[in-house]
């Protein structure tokens, strides 16, 4: 009776470059054209850099042409709306034509399939003084043919049609097959190719307890009279099988990845037990390129995220201001290493102030804040973070309605399940006083010209951003004297850690601290200190440090 269906549609290039080649449609939007950031890259200059689209809904795929400049083409006509594929509807893109298969794999679930199964042949605990059952130079010849056909070949569904091309070689009596794995780290399987010696192989059908003796007990099977596989399966009847072979694809570690299976419909050309030795052989070279073509895969896909993570990575440190060019009786310094391509740490040092245009030049805002988190959550937390401070401090710089208006829009949006410890200091440097507003950041520290050292704001320290949106913020004051300096720093410089787990700590920030004079020599030393305490142990948070002495 029926069981199990698989079935992943693909695309498959019938015509022009890549011919051979398929494509599957696993995802939800598939983008096709000839950018390299194409989910399906077609290279020909006829091909626009983003051409088409597939869409799926359900089970339904849409083919959308996205205002290309030769159009695109299904059955022949060129198509302005959205075209819904069936199965053996062809699309041409450019001077490139692909076919739309949208076939099913039958797994059929059979109560007795003992006299149909005629040999097996276990290769997981195969011994190596089991005696040939062909002869040496019919297997040496298979395996040779698979080897030079799989020869440079690391994508891999160009493996896999390499495959049956040899298959088809090797196996005059083969007339259709299929392949199916498991997708990394899945237990589910997956067809990725299917073939047919001549015209279309339709719908194909595999025995449950077949499938369950390969993928579980690593054994390829021959089957030599199939119409009694399955007695009651309409499609196998329709497919008119007689005879097949199954063999599981194993892994470095010899457990199974996948099976590959080829039949025949022809009564008198039946497989026998020295075909399914051959197949054995060949099953073992197959799983070799099969892994190979995977890990290329993964060592792509890993380069891609590698290369998107130092795209982010530029474009979040564009966010962050350079430190002010000249603000007339102050010095400003900054530092930010994320401990990934990315990080949730971020500094700013903005003009702020209403009315008169000159207010803008003499008020300025130095903030800081750390995402609770690490990686590209954080980093888009933090972009977030950047553009709102920045819209806020255009039309008010009192920071304690900043600071309170900034709660309230996370809290608003629904963000995620993140917290941001915050620190937003209004300089006026007419009066050279301080506002400051903390909302649970660490305290920032103030170096008087006699050398005390001061740590400001924890009397009036907050909640950080997004656990209460109505919290009370206050405000802190100070003077600053020429010759004081006023450092802001994230948790990654206290919290750094050495290779025997010590933490930089608190007293060492202040000693590194104390004998600095100028906004740039407080940073300059209070980083290199901590670079020293760390040496080679990886850096586990993002470091950010600021400071602004008046001269």
């Amino acid at each position: 009776m029926p069981g199990a269906e698989l079935n992943v549609p693909t695309l498959q290039v019938v015509a022009g470059p890549l011919a051979g080649r398929r494509f599957r449609l696993d995802r939800d939007a598939v983008l096709i054209g000839r950018n390299s950031d194409c989910d399906i890259v077609l290279d020909p200059k006829s091909v626009s850099r983003r051409h088409a689209s597939v869409f799926r809904k359900g089970l339904v795929f849409e083919l959308h042409d996205l205002r290309s400049t030769q159009g695109t083409f299904v059955d022949g006509q060129r198509i302005s709306d959205p075209v819904v594929l069936q199965d053996g509807m062809t699309v041409k893109i450019g001077e490139v034509l692909l076919a739309f298969s949208n076939r099913t794999v039958q797994i059929h679930d059979e109560s007795n399939d003992q006299s149909t199964v005629y040999a097996a042949i276990d290769l997981i605990n195969q011994s190596d003084l089991s005696p040939p059952l062909v002869k040496p130079e019919e297997k040496l010849r298979a395996l040779r043919l698979i080897s030079q056909e799989l020869g440079g070949a690391l994508v891999l569904s160009e493996v896999l049609e390499r495959v049956f091309n040899s298959l088809f070689a090797i196996f005059p009596r083969a007339q259709r097959g299929f392949v199916l794995l498991r997708e990394p780290g899945s237990i589910e399987l997956i067809p990725e190719v299917v073939r047919s010696r001549t015209g279309e192989p339709g719908e194909l059908s595999i025995s449950k307890t077949i499938l369950n003796r390969a993928l579980h007990d690593g054994q390829a099977i021959l089957c030599k009279d199939v119409s009694q596989e399955f007695p009651e399966s309409t499609s196998a009847s329709d497919a008119k099988l007689r005879s097949l072979m199954c063999a599981p694809l194993l892994d470095q570690s010899g457990r199974p990845m996948g099976v590959m299976q080829i039949d025949t419909r022809d009564g008198r050309n039946r497989f026998e037990q020295g075909d399914l030795d051959v197949l054995a052989a060949v099953a073992s070279q197959v799983s070799i390129a099969v892994q190979n073509a995977q890990m290329h895969k993964a060592v792509m896909k890993q380069r891609e995220m590698e290369q998107e993570l130092i795209f982010a990575r530029q474009v979040m440190q564009s966010l962050l201001p350079e430190r002010p060019a000249a603000v007339p009786g102050y010095d400003f310094w900054a530092y930010y290493e994320p401990a990934r391509h990315v990080g949730g740490d971020y500094y700013g040092c903005i003009p702020t102030g209403a009315g008169d245009p000159r207010a803008a030049a003499e008020l300025w805002a130095i903030a800081i804040g750390d995402v609770v988190g690490k990686g590209m959550p954080a980093a888009l937390m933090t972009a977030k973070l950047s553009a709102e401070i920045r819209l806020f401090l255009r039309s008010d710089s009192d920071p304690v309605r900043v600071v309170s208006m900034l709660n309230r829009q996370f809290d608003d949006r629904g963000s995620i399940d993140m917290y941001i410890t915050f620190l937003l200091i209004v300089l006026d440097t007419r009066t050279h006083t301080l506002r400051l507003v903390n909302a649970g950041h660490p305290p920032p520290l103030v170096r008087r010209a006699n050398g005390t050292i001061e740590e400001l704001s924890r009397s009036v320290s907050g909640l950080p951003l997004l656990i209460m949106p109505d919290y009370p913020y206050e405000c802190a004051e100070t003077t600053l004297a020429p010759g004081d300096t006023v450092v802001l720093y994230t948790d990654g410089v206290t919290d750094a850690l050495c290779s025997s787990g010590d933490r930089f700590g608190d007293a060492n920030l202040r000693h590194a601290f104390a004998s600095s004079m100028s906004a740039s020599e407080a940073g300059d030393k209070i980083i290199k200190t901590v670079l020293r305490h760390v040496a080679d142990h990886p850096q586990f948070d993002d470091i950010t440090l600021v400071a602004f002495s008046r001269k």
